[in-house]
């Protein structure tokens, strides 16, 4: 595995195409007459990850995959990013997802898509998943 966003794997060897780490910084920019402006360090932006990912019908089931990963684009869903050497990343959520059909059946079935999606920091409360709860449960005998 190459890495890992929320329950999602994205295997090396099958179909991860690459990935790309943006890190940018914010200045705000003062105009000054008669000389030029002067820039003001107010922080750093978020991190943005651009994932290049191929689904092939050789290793998947490429509607399958898609339909994975806007699913959990759709409920906006904060995920962690992990990579295969458990380093991480942090959480991400997905923000943009483009795909171009590199190859169909006759029937028009996909056969190979390019998958780009671009994913960024996360910094706000993660929700938390109920927790369940182990062994018997009690009936409940009031009437």
């Amino acid at each position: 595995m190459f890495a890992q966003l929320g329950d999602i794997k994205f295997e090396l060897i099958t179909y991860f195409n690459g990935l790309q780490e943006r890190r940018s910084y914010n200045y705000a920019q003062h105009d000054r007459i008669n000389n030029k402006p002067i820039l003001q360090f107010l922080g750093k932006n978020l991190i943005e990850q651009d994932i290049k990912l191929n689904f092939h019908r050789t290793f998947c089931t490429p509607e399958d995959e898609i339909k994975k990963l806007t699913t959990v684009a759709d409920k906006a869903t904060p995920l962690k990013f992990i990579k295969g050497n458990g380093e991480y990343i942090g959480v991400f959520v997905i923000e943009d997802i483009q795909s171009s059909i590199e190859q169909s059946s006759s029937e028009g079935d996909l056969i190979s898509i390019q998958v780009d999606i671009r994913i960024k920091e996360y910094t706000g409360k993660i929700p938390q998943k109920p927790k369940q709860t182990k062994g018997l449960k009690k009936k409940n005998t009031k009437k």
